[in-house]
């Protein structure tokens, strides 16, 4: 063979196995000048018109090379994933990029930074659930059931709330101003981010009329969350508690798994909660034994006690196992999973919904107390854990 020949073939080659790699690699809009002189029974075989993603593909190149300005080629693709999650109107459902991602893992991990929220959508609104302890958002007086308008003067309103909520993170160190409704209040508040541990547990033995009662506040559902309730419930029962306070008020959720464990600690068996889905049927969760079935129990709750929280309290009432105290729960029925994405990001979606023992739904609904009361922030005594003390101590 002649050698022009061979270089000729080795060149056809390398161009052939270049157009492959635009192609197969989801570029193919850049191969448009070439489109137009292929046989259409090839051109309808490798880019038909009612295909979406080479149609997307195709307005991206329009737009990458055409707009009247520099087009962000990685923000158009990410606004149009988040166009199509959004387009269900589900505020569970989100897509998280990769550092979005980190954050949710540190977070269900109990170490993130920021200034230490739990931010939930309700009714279309990013709301405050709860607030951590010593964190910047304490300090600085920001408060569970605030709603956020702006942050660092950018709007919220029809950002998807893991969008929103990611505004509010950032580097430890930097500041970040919140403009937030309390009431029918507007407020400017200026924080700065740090990095913070989320305190999951904490605990203290109360004396009501020389009774002694365990007071364990369960700050979020993170790993390990039944297994420091259990610890803390021991413990606190060696040193004599005749009762127990189980506090879930401003607790916005986690873990199904952290929430079958914490509701075991206290229902010695029977079903914790069952979750349906469209591929998996019903699954049912149930008690994991060696609960403390005899000690009286309290569970504290209020309008932000939701998701894993609002399956322990769903629990305990349908079981009779103890008595929900304070005020309608916030009614978050759904559940969620991951699928991790090739980009080092991951999908967060509604997979199912759950039930409580007696099968009851309280998506959107919430759970009623057996006892309802409310904290007055303008007194120095918690009147909800008072109504608790009376009720365990008599």
């Amino acid at each position: 063979m002649p050698r022009f020949v061979r270089v000729l073939l080795i060149v056809l080659l390398f161009f052939l196995a270049f157009l492959s790699g635009v192609y197969l690699g989801g570029h193919s809009y850049r191969l448009s000048p070439l489109v137009g002189i292929l046989p259409e029974s090839v051109r309808t075989f490798f880019f038909p018109g009612d295909n979406v993603m080479q149609l997307e593909q195709q307005i991206e190149g329009i737009l990458d090379q055409s707009y009247y300005q520099p087009v962000d080629n990685s923000s158009l693709e990410t606004n149009a994933i988040n166009g199509m999650v959004a387009s269900l109107n589900d505020p569970y459902t989100v897509y998280l990029d990769p550092r979005a991602f980190k954050t949710f893992n540190d977070h269900t991990q109990g170490t993130f930074v920021g200034i230490g929220v739990t931010l939930e959508p309700k009714n279309g609104q990013l709301v405050v659930i709860s607030v951590i302890a010593r964190s910047p958002a304490q300090q600085a007086d920001i408060r569970a059931g605030d709603v956020i308008l702006a942050v660092g003067g950018q709007p919220v309103a029809g950002k998807a709330p893991d969008d929103a909520a990611a505004m509010v993170r950032g580097a430890a160190g930097t500041p970040v101003t919140l403009r937030l409704r309390r009431g029918t209040q507007e407020l400017d508040k200026s924080v700065v981010r740090q990095s913070l541990e989320m305190p999951i547990v904490t605990d203290k033995m109360l004396d009501h009329d020389g009774k002694k009662i365990a007071y364990i506040k369960l700050e979020q559902f993170s790993v390990d969350a039944g297994a420091k309730v259990r610890a803390s419930l021991d413990n606190l029962v060696k040193s004599g508690a005749q009762g127990v306070i189980l506090d879930l008020r401003d607790n916005g959720g986690g873990l199904l798994d952290e929430a079958v464990n914490v509701g075991s600690v206290f229902i010695p068996n029977g079903t914790i909660v069952s979750v349906g889905s469209r591929d998996s049927g019903t699954q049912t969760f149930s008690a994991r034994g060696d609960a403390n079935a005899s000690i009286p129990l309290v569970l504290l709750v209020n309008g932000n006690t939701a998701s894993a929280s609002e399956i322990v309290a769903g629990a305990v009432k349908d079981d009779h196992r103890g008595t929900l105290i304070g005020e309608k729960t916030f009614g978050k029925g759904v559940v969620q999973d991951l699928a991790p994405l090739s980009n080092g990001g991951a999908l967060k979606y509604t997979s199912g919904s759950y039930y409580t023992p007696s099968g009851a739904n309280i998506n959107k609904i919430g759970i009623q107390p057996d006892i309802p009361a409310t904290d007055d922030p303008n007194t120095p005594n918690d009147e909800v854990i008072d109504r608790g003390l009376a009720l365990l101590a008599p």
